[in-house]
Protein backbone atom coordinates (compact mmCIF):
# COMPACT_ATOMS: atom_id res chain seq x y z
CA UNK A 1 0.00 0.00 0.00
CA UNK A 2 2.66 2.42 1.34
CA UNK A 3 4.55 1.91 -2.23
CA UNK A 4 1.64 2.70 -4.32
CA UNK A 5 1.09 5.92 -2.33
CA UNK A 6 4.79 6.88 -3.08
CA UNK A 7 4.66 5.98 -6.89
CA UNK A 8 1.26 8.13 -7.08
CA UNK A 9 2.84 10.59 -5.33
CA UNK A 10 5.93 10.88 -7.58
CA UNK A 11 3.73 10.37 -10.65
CA UNK A 12 1.38 13.69 -9.64
CA UNK A 13 4.42 15.68 -8.90
CA UNK A 14 6.08 14.52 -11.89
CA UNK A 15 3.00 15.32 -13.92
CA UNK A 16 2.94 19.13 -12.44
CA UNK A 17 6.74 19.66 -12.88
CA UNK A 18 6.92 18.51 -16.33
CA UNK A 19 3.77 20.78 -17.33
CA UNK A 20 5.08 23.92 -15.51
CA UNK A 21 8.57 23.65 -17.17
CA UNK A 22 7.13 23.75 -20.47
CA UNK A 23 4.44 26.18 -19.81
CA UNK A 24 4.54 29.78 -21.53
CA UNK A 25 3.73 33.05 -20.91
CA UNK A 26 1.00 34.00 -23.06
CA UNK A 27 1.17 37.52 -24.11
CA UNK A 28 -1.63 39.82 -25.72
CA UNK A 29 -1.24 43.13 -27.39
CA UNK A 30 -3.13 45.85 -28.00
CA UNK A 31 -2.69 47.99 -31.22
CA UNK A 32 -3.00 51.53 -30.33
CA UNK A 33 -4.08 53.37 -33.96
CA UNK A 34 -4.89 56.72 -34.78
CA UNK A 35 -2.23 58.95 -32.54
CA UNK A 36 -1.26 61.60 -35.09
CA UNK A 37 2.44 62.01 -34.00
CA UNK A 38 0.92 63.31 -31.03
CA UNK A 39 3.12 63.17 -27.76
CA UNK A 40 1.76 62.28 -23.80
CA UNK A 41 1.22 59.46 -22.17
CA UNK A 42 -0.46 56.17 -23.37
CA UNK A 43 -3.35 54.30 -20.66
CA UNK A 44 -4.50 51.35 -21.65
CA UNK A 45 -7.24 49.94 -19.17
CA UNK A 46 -8.62 46.55 -18.67
CA UNK A 47 -11.78 46.40 -17.25
CA UNK A 48 -13.88 43.04 -16.27
CA UNK A 49 -17.10 45.45 -14.45
CA UNK A 50 -19.26 47.81 -15.74
CA UNK A 51 -19.32 49.91 -13.04
CA UNK A 52 -15.62 50.91 -12.95
CA UNK A 53 -15.55 50.99 -16.85
CA UNK A 54 -13.34 53.80 -18.07
CA UNK A 55 -12.09 54.63 -14.64
CA UNK A 56 -8.41 54.40 -15.25
CA UNK A 57 -7.51 53.96 -11.55
CA UNK A 58 -10.39 51.41 -11.38
CA UNK A 59 -8.77 48.81 -14.11
CA UNK A 60 -7.74 45.47 -13.10
CA UNK A 61 -4.73 45.48 -15.48
CA UNK A 62 -3.11 48.51 -16.47
CA UNK A 63 -0.32 50.16 -18.10
CA UNK A 64 1.26 53.36 -18.81
CA UNK A 65 3.27 54.32 -22.17
CA UNK A 66 5.07 57.02 -22.68
CA UNK A 67 4.19 58.16 -26.70
CA UNK A 68 6.73 60.47 -28.37
CA UNK A 69 5.24 61.53 -32.43
CA UNK A 70 4.41 58.16 -33.53
CA UNK A 71 1.19 57.05 -35.18
CA UNK A 72 0.39 53.38 -33.62
CA UNK A 73 1.81 51.38 -30.34
CA UNK A 74 1.49 48.29 -29.04
CA UNK A 75 1.08 47.28 -25.51
CA UNK A 76 2.15 44.03 -24.18
CA UNK A 77 0.25 42.23 -21.11
CA UNK A 78 0.95 38.71 -20.07
CA UNK A 79 -0.86 35.79 -18.37
CA UNK A 80 -3.96 37.73 -18.34
CA UNK A 81 -6.08 34.91 -16.94
CA UNK A 82 -9.45 33.90 -19.78
CA UNK A 83 -12.70 35.55 -19.07
CA UNK A 84 -14.54 38.46 -20.47
CA UNK A 85 -12.59 42.05 -20.47
CA UNK A 86 -13.17 45.57 -22.62
CA UNK A 87 -10.42 48.08 -22.75
CA UNK A 88 -10.62 51.77 -22.51
CA UNK A 89 -7.57 53.58 -23.81
CA UNK A 90 -6.83 57.76 -23.95
CA UNK A 91 -3.67 59.88 -24.80
CA UNK A 92 -3.24 62.34 -21.76
CA UNK A 93 -1.61 64.52 -23.70
CA UNK A 94 -1.24 67.37 -20.54
CA UNK A 95 0.28 64.14 -17.89
CA UNK A 96 -2.81 65.04 -15.33
CA UNK A 97 -3.64 61.58 -15.55
CA UNK A 98 -7.32 62.01 -16.75
CA UNK A 99 -8.94 62.71 -20.13
CA UNK A 100 -9.51 66.43 -20.76
CA UNK A 101 -13.25 67.56 -22.08
CA UNK A 102 -14.53 70.81 -23.29
CA UNK A 103 -17.35 72.44 -21.67
CA UNK A 104 -19.26 70.81 -23.38
CA UNK A 105 -18.04 67.14 -21.77
CA UNK A 106 -16.50 66.23 -25.30
CA UNK A 107 -13.19 65.06 -25.31
CA UNK A 108 -10.44 67.30 -26.26
CA UNK A 109 -8.20 64.25 -25.96
CA UNK A 110 -7.72 60.97 -28.39
CA UNK A 111 -9.01 57.99 -27.04
CA UNK A 112 -10.48 54.81 -27.79
CA UNK A 113 -12.74 51.08 -26.78
CA UNK A 114 -12.01 47.71 -27.72
CA UNK A 115 -14.46 46.45 -30.57
CA UNK A 116 -13.72 49.95 -31.85
CA UNK A 117 -16.89 51.72 -30.86
CA UNK A 118 -17.40 55.09 -30.98
CA UNK A 119 -20.07 57.38 -31.25
CA UNK A 120 -20.12 60.96 -31.92
CA UNK A 121 -22.97 61.40 -29.17
CA UNK A 122 -21.24 59.42 -25.96
CA UNK A 123 -18.51 57.37 -24.93
CA UNK A 124 -18.71 53.20 -25.19
CA UNK A 125 -20.71 50.88 -22.97
CA UNK A 126 -19.10 47.49 -21.19
CA UNK A 127 -21.69 46.16 -23.23
CA UNK A 128 -20.71 47.20 -26.75
CA UNK A 129 -16.84 46.63 -25.76
CA UNK A 130 -16.44 43.60 -23.85
CA UNK A 131 -14.88 40.62 -25.88
CA UNK A 132 -13.83 37.14 -24.65
CA UNK A 133 -10.36 36.66 -24.21
CA UNK A 134 -8.94 33.31 -24.63
CA UNK A 135 -5.76 31.51 -23.83
CA UNK A 136 -4.53 32.04 -26.84
CA UNK A 137 -2.73 34.71 -27.97
CA UNK A 138 -4.75 38.06 -29.19
CA UNK A 139 -4.18 41.02 -31.17
CA UNK A 140 -6.51 43.39 -30.07
CA UNK A 141 -6.64 46.73 -32.49
CA UNK A 142 -8.33 50.28 -31.07
CA UNK A 143 -8.06 52.88 -33.14
CA UNK A 144 -8.10 56.56 -31.56
CA UNK A 145 -10.86 59.63 -31.99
Amino acid sequence: MKFGYKICSFTILWVFAFKTSFSQDIQHKVVVKNLENKQGVLYVGWYKDPDTFRKIDKAIYRERFEVNHQTEVTVSFTNIPERKYAIAVFLDENDNYKLDTNLLGIPTEKYGFSNNILSALRPATFKESVFDLTHQEMIIHIKLK
